[in-house]
């Protein structure tokens, strides 16, 4: 007997009661027989047990020691016993591997997952990049690894050639002395299998390792308006000699936090960011400066600054070191900053009112490649500044740009500041509605004007005038500007290939070592596209330059893809799936090209990229009938 039948007989029972005995007192509730009361309880244990129970023919259990990360994805790897799979399924442990990639002509294996907290089935195979894993919350259920309202914690891939799950983390998100529990699942005709895997987070491991050699270092700095770096030499032999290794290849690299624990997680490449009070912090409103090693010579670490954040007289004390052998040998910077040491002085005389015409001419590019023309020496006569004061009056605002004529109104750019949008009229526009973009550029000892084309709304043989006028000190420049997007005057080489257009697919592996910046691979997809589409190379790279080819991600939409990369192309998450830059996601992939090159290339985002990624996406390009799916695997080593 069901609880809500027993509860329907009471309710029935009452009512009689009330039919029969109607001068009786029911404001008190009924209290349940001792019967009532056992027949409750023996439907809460059916349905406890029911909760527990994992509907499973084998089951596998597996235990996954994570040690928590704030910033990186990482994990631990558990070998699966394929063996006892392959023979309850009665099939060889490579059907078992061939059926989870879901290879052609492989055994139908259907991989999905068990909710924890309910022990029901979850449909989906994945959740994330790997034919058979999910992204799971707290409670050890299925979530994805962008849900708000179940935050993804841990996430399980498995990897067919090793016969393992990588079980990872979520950054920052786990707490050490937690336990979660996660199943995942296959089923081959009704047979199924549950492999129960506890996650075990705990703290990262103190450092016990003693500091064997300190170098105290002095360098000044000028505050910068850009990351640049500057070179700050040590004494690598030393370092080596303390830590006893050859190179420092065989280092780890460390910060020091406030609590004078270890950070130990680089976020730079191989270095960290600081805080106003020098300890190790996190890039954003509170950061100073930061460290890497890689970008200079062998003897020299990167000292780098937040943009426009130091002052002339502040002095910043950091620690930065390397561990090997359970030894450090550890860098203590001082750090001044110092006024900068202009070079120039400012020309003779009063502000004036100069006029020069700029003829700005680029070929056109899907992409925002720009073009320049010096304007430095007009605008320190005008202004009768030094570069460098100029550069300052710009990052301060002091200087204005005003499109057409001077308006008392402070000035709205809507491009690079100070700069605008145009459109074809020459008048400031929006970006969706405009050509060309062009702003004035600056540093400590450059000044020029630079601009580029829309990627879509731009044609080649289109010509944009306009005026600006930038004043300062009581001075003025007036700009007549004239921008070109050359006209096309290609000959083609090629003769498309022969046929109808063709549904061709190609299997891509890109690989790159983990780099700070966004250094790419790729790989040749000429002749694919090419048969695909028979179109010559030239009339391709045309296509994709006038939005033509279509690149989706995942599958075909009759929607126009959304691209988040350089277009055509993705940010991926580590899912695969489509993402944004500092929003989740490690990688991009988009589709080079030219008159002469048709290519896919890819690279890892500084930040939220690591060594050690693995993303799998589709693409499937679409033109003139014909489409190619690309099969994508992308790894960060």
């Amino acid at each position: 007997m069901k609880k809500i039948q027993i509860i329907i007989l009471l309710a029935l029972f009452v009512a009689g009661f009330v039919g029969c005995k109607d001068n009786m007192d029911y404001s008190s509730l009924h209290n349940l027989t001792d019967e009532e009361k056992a027949e409750l309880a023996r439907q809460d244990s059916i349905e406890e047990a029911q909760k527990n129970n994992i509907n499973a023919n084998l089951k596998l259990e597996y235990t996954a020691e994570i040690t928590v990360s704030k910033t990186l994805y990482d994990g631990v790897s558990v070998p699966i016993e394929i063996d006892k799979i392959a023979a309850l399924f009665k099939i060889s442990a490579a059907e078992v591997l061939a059926g989870i990639a879901g290879e052609a002509g492989a055994p139908e294996i259907k991989p999905f997952a068990i909710d924890w907290s309910t022990r029901a089935d979850v449909g989906s195979a994945t959740t994330t990049n790997a034919p058979w894993g999910h992204w799971w919350d707290v409670k050890g259920d299925v979530t994805t690894w962008g849900d708000a309202t179940k935050l993804a914690n841990t996430f399980c891939e498995f990897d067919t050639e090793s016969g393992s799950f990588y079980v990872g983390q979520y950054p920052n998100r786990l707490v050490p002395g937690d336990t979660i529990k996660v199943i995942e699942a296959l089923k081959y005709n009704e047979l199924r299998v549950a492999v129960i895997i506890t996650i075990l987070p705990v703290a990262p491991g103190q450092i016990n390792a003693k500091v064997v050699d300190t170098q105290e270092l002095t360098m000044s700095v000028t505050p910068r308006s850009s990351y640049d770096p500057d070179p700050l030499k040590f004494n690598l032999d030393k370092v080596l000699s303390s830590l006893g290794v050859t190179s420092m290849d065989a280092v780890k690299f460390l910060g020091v936090n406030k609590d004078g624990t270890y950070a130990q997680e680089a976020v730079t490449g191989k270095g960290f960011w600081y805080d106003l009070e020098g300890f190790v912090g996190a890039w954003g409103d509170n950061a100073s400066v930061y460290t890497n090693y890689g970008d200079f010579e062998a003897d020299q670490i990167s000292i780098g600054q937040y943009p426009n954040r130091l002052a002339a007289g502040q002095t910043y004390t950091i620690q930065y070191g390397f561990m090997a052998n359970n030894k450090i040998a550890m860098l203590k910077i001082t750090i001044n900053v110092v006024g900068y040491q202009d070079p120039e002085t400012p020309p003779a005389g009063t502000p004036e009112a100069l006029v020069i015409d700029v003829l700005l001419s680029k070929k056109y590019s899907n992409d925002y490649a720009s073009v320049t023309f010096d304007v430095k020496e007009i605008m320190r006569n005008a202004f009768k500044m030094t570069t460098y004061q100029i550069h300052q009056a710009i990052a301060k605002g002091d200087l204005k740009l005003y499109q057409g004529a001077v308006s008392e109104k402070a000035p709205a750019y809507t491009a690079d500041v100070p700069g605008f949008w145009l459109k074809p009229d020459g008048t400031v526009g929006q970006w969706a509605e405009s050509v060309v973009w062009t702003s004035i550029g600056h540093n400590e000892t450059e000044l020029f004007l630079f601009g580029g084309n829309h990627p879509d709304n731009a044609t080649p043989g289109t010509t944009v005038t306009t005026k600006y006028i930038a004043t300062c000190n009581g001075g003025s420049v007036t700009f007549n500007i004239t921008f070109n997007i050359e006209k096309d005057d290609y000959v083609d080489p090629e003769t498309p290939p022969t046929g109808a257009p063709e549904a061709l697919t190609m299997d891509i592996d890109l690989s790159k070592t983990y780099s700070n910046d966004y250094a790419t691979v790729k790989a040749d997809v000429k002749e694919t596209l090419r048969n695909a589409f028979k179109m010559t190379t030239y009339q391709i790279h045309k296509a994709i330059e006038a939005g033509e080819l279509k690149l989706y991600q995942g599958a075909v939409s009759e929607t126009a893809p959304a691209y988040t990369a350089d277009a055509p192309g993705y940010w991926l998450k580590p899912d695969g799936t489509v993402g944004s830059w500092g929003q989740g996601a490690v990688v991009w992939i988009s589709l080079g090209h030219s008159e002469t090159e048709l290519f896919l290339y890819g690279g890892n985002h500084p930040t939220d990229g690591k060594a050690g990624d693995k993303v799998t996406t589709t693409y499937i390009a679409t033109c003139n009938g014909g489409s190619v799916t690309f099969k994508i695997n992308f790894t960060v080593k």
